[in-house]
């Protein structure tokens, strides 16, 4: 039969009535129509066991119990229903009240008991709704604490209940077990038999005031202290404890143990303070971005990299907030790239600016930024300062540059010496064989008298031994040991000198001189004679150069060394330090200038750009030697503006 009887109020409600005698049927059903209780349905059963079949609340709201049945059926009926502990109201027909007391000791169970000797007209089916609403009640009252007790006997938390006195007068299994006790021996205990009074007093104390003022206590984290030493953490909520009349007889608790949780956040703590003191100390710039390029944390020196106050400044912000330069926008592309891509950059080297115009260089390294699920969502970047780096590796290339000029320069000079010993030996062996041919030469034009033929033939004989023999002192003159004489003397003096000696070859040659010497030009330390001859061959060479006539302008200046920066020469930073006096000697030609691919060939032995026979190629070889013996320094090179080319001695 259907449940509508409970869940549809008005429903004609179902009683069975449990006896043998049809006439007590008669008898009820006559009760509830003289009531005008139509809404009852009486249906009688004679046995129990009949009953046993049936779903009681599936088909009834009440059992109407005969006890004039036998009394063995009547106490299994009773036991039966009652502990059933269904909807259905459990109501005795007695005779008198000796039968009901008969029956004290399952009285307890029946919902009402009705004596028929004292059963008033109208009573029934008032006292049959009476029952069944109180059944409901308890019903629900039951279910309800069932419910209670399920939820106590299988939450992990421990739950408690406490009188004015603080002391426990009920606890859940799962309180219980954690404190090693059974439900009841903790019953009368205080926390001071639990805990140590450091975790108890300030307990009590908590209580004492929800008691006093009724205002709850929610989400507080206790620490728990034990008489062994342990230690445990619990999130308490306490709540005032209120009988029926609504007044506060005690308190009601509830704690979760977060023990493996607290410390968990702690060792995180721990950790976030660890990994925020080496960010806040390392020197790198360490910075994390969101997807849009935005900074979403960036340690001090990325923040002084950037050129604000805080972090917090940055927050929120990208690089182009802050730099809007090229190298800027390539890094913003890079971190977009690296989180598109969801692939690393390691160790690339970035040329930055700071906002204040200086130049940096970063070693960098972006790696993705990940979510749970495994999707890039960010960029997490490094950078080192590796400026002074890059200015000791340009230091060092320029060095390495040096030493090799150098190593280049030894290796030519020790090429020099050999060449210098060879031409050496060689003048030697021909210098007297030519000696004993220039003698013959002269005897023979002193001797014969024979036709003009003969005679021209022993001129040019003896032009060309003269020749010979000029290239053969200039070998020896090579490669003999230079030893200088120095004395102090006038610079000045000396170009005016040697300008006065070949004043004959400038007027030969069509060759006009200017001469611009600084009056204020100091004496220095020279070997008079050598320096000559080295202003005689830069003449000489500068009038080779002009074979149609020039203009050759020598000038003098005095100033000091100003910086030994990347244009200048290594060997004049090796000879000169910023601040040391220097005199400096220009002599300029109106020549064709000197070809690219011989600049550096200028200075070599036996170079040279005359025609064959025209001079051995050993003049500025030696003009740079007796310069280098007086720590000086010799260039030429082609004029900056106009033809000609440049001989500068300093």
């Amino acid at each position: 039969m259907s449940k509508r009887p409970h869940a549809l109020p008005g429903y004609p409600r179902e009683l069975l009535l449990l006896s043998v005698d049809p006439a007590e049927e008669v008898s009820l059903h006559d009760q509830l129509e003289q009531a005008n209780a139509g809404k009852y349905e009486l249906r009688r059963i004679q046995q129990l066991s009949q009953l046993k079949l049936l779903d009681l609340e599936g088909v009834c709201h009440a059992v109407l119990l005969d006890m004039r049945i036998e009394r063995s059926q009547t106490l299994d009926a009773i036991h039966w229903i009652g502990n059933l502990h269904t909807k259905v109201a459990l109501i005795c027909l007695c005779r008198n009240h000796e039968q009901l007391m008969s029956y004290r000791e399952v009285i307890h169970l029946v919902d009402d008991y009705l004596l028929a000797e004292s059963l008033m007209d109208g009573e029934l089916p008032t006292r049959i709704s009476h029952a069944i609403r109180r059944r409901l009640k308890e019903y629900e009252l039951l279910h309800d604490q069932a419910l209670l007790h399920s939820l106590l006997d299988n939450i992990p938390d421990a739950v408690y209940f406490k009188d004015k006195k603080s002391q426990f007068t009920k606890v859940n299994e799962a309180m219980a077990q954690k404190y090693g006790l059974s439900d009841r021996s903790i019953l009368g205990l205080t926390d001071f038999d639990l805990f140590t009074r450091e975790h108890a007093q300030p307990a009590f104390s908590d209580e004492k005031n929800i008691m006093t003022t009724g205002e709850p206590i929610i989400g507080k984290l206790e620490k728990e202290t034990f008489e062994d030493g342990s230690i445990g953490w619990v999130n308490t909520t306490k709540l005032p404890l209120k009988d029926a009349k609504d007044n506060i007889i005690g308190t009601m608790g509830i704690s979760r143990d977060v023990t493996d949780l607290h410390e968990a956040q702690e060792n995180l703590r721990k950790e976030h303070n660890l990994l925020q003191t080496i960010l806040n100390n390392i020197p790198d710039q360490v910075f994390v971005k969101d997807g849009a390029g935005r900074y979403i944390g960036a340690n001090p020196p990325q923040v002084k990299f950037l050129g604000a106050k805080s972090e917090a400044s940055v927050i929120g912000t990208t690089v182009l907030d802050h730099m809007n330069d090229e190298a800027a926008k390539r890094s913003h592309q890079v971190d977009l790239d690296v989180m598109r891509d969801a692939k690393g950059l390691i160790d690339f080297e970035e040329r930055r600016e700071r906002p204040d115009g200086s130049e940096i260089w970063n070693l960098t390294s972006k790696v993705p930024l990940f979510d749970d699920s495994g999707n890039a969502v960010g960029t997490i970047g490094i950078s080192r300062d590796i400026t002074l780096q890059k200015a000791n590796e340009l230091k060092l290339r320029q060095t390495i540059e040096i030493l090799n000029e150098a190593q280049l320069q030894l290796i030519e000079a020790e090429k020099l010496k050999t060449v210098g010993r060879l031409a050496a030996g060689v003048a030697h062996e021909v210098k007297n064989p030519l000696g004993v041919v220039t003698l013959g030469v002269e005897y023979l034009k002193k001797q014969i008298e024979g036709p003009r033929a003969l005679l021209d033939l022993l001129n040019d004989m003896e032009a060309a031994t003269r020749k010979a023999n000029d290239v053969i002192f200039e070998l020896l003159d090579y490669s003999a040991p230079h030893e200088v004489s120095m004395e102090s003397g006038d610079l000045n003096g000396l170009i005016e000198r040697v300008l006065a000696l070949m004043r004959h070859n400038f007027n030969e040659a069509r060759v006009t001189v200017t001469s611009e010497l600084a009056p204020e030009l100091q004496p220095i330390s020279m070997d008079g004679s050598k320096l000559e001859q080295v202003f005689i061959n830069l003449f000489l060479n500068a009038i080779s150069v002009m074979p149609e006539g020039g203009e050759l302008t020598v000038r003098s200046l005095s100033t000091r060394m100003q910086h030994t920066g990347n244009n200048v020469s290594s060997e004049m930073t090796e000879r000169f330090r910023i601040g040391d006096p220097l005199a400096v000697v220009e002599i300029e030609d109106t020549g064709h200038g000197i070809d690219e691919e011989n600049l550096n060939k200028l200075f070599d032995p036996f170079f040279s750009t005359r025609t064959t026979g025209n001079g051995t190629g050993l003049g500025l070889s030696v003009t740079r030697s007796i310069v280098e013996m007086h720590r000086g320094y010799v260039t030429l090179e082609n004029k900056k503006k106009g033809r000609g080319a440049c001989a500068r001695l300093i």
